[in-house]
C-alpha cells in the first residue's frame, strides 16, 4: 500500500464517529490532505537534504523551487486540515498526533 493511500486511511478513520453524509461530502478533501502531507515530507527531505536557499555564482540568495512550493503546500494542507477538524466537530477528543506535533513546529 502505498503511503498517501496509508495516510488517507488514518485521516478516513479520524471520521468514524462522523455522521455518514458528511464523511462521503469530505471524502476529496481527506484524499487531497493526505497526498499534500506526503509531498511535504517529500519537500522536507529536498529541503534538508539541498537546503532552502540557492546562492548565485554572484552570491544573490534566492528561496528553492522545493522551499518555494513547501511554504505555499503547508499553508494549503493547514486550511484543509482546520476544515476537516471542523467538520468533525467539537465532540471527538483526539490525543496529539503527528500533525498536531507538526504544526506546534511550525508555530
Amino acid at each position: 500500500m502505498n503511503k498517501v493511500k496509508v495516510e488517507y486511511e488514518r485521516l478516513r478513520s479520524l471520521f468514524s464517529s462522523v455522521d455518514e453524509t458528511k464523511t462521503k461530502l469530505v471524502d476529496n478533501l481527506i484524499e487531497q490532505a493526505a497526498f499534500m502531507k506526503i509531498e511535504l515530507g517529500i519537500l522536507q527531505d529536498q529541503i534538508r537534504k539541498h537546503g532552502a536557499i540557492q546562492i548565485s555564482n554572484k552570491g544573490a540568495q534566492r528561496q528553492t523551487e522545493a522551499a518555494k512550493y513547501y511554504t505555499k503546500l503547508v499553508n494549503s494542507y493547514g486550511t484543509v486540515i482546520k476544515t476537516l477538524n471542523s467538520i468533525m466537530g467539537k465532540n471527538i477528543i483526539d490525543e496529539d498526533d503527528e500533525f498536531d506535533k507538526f504544526i506546534g513546529r511550525m508555530s
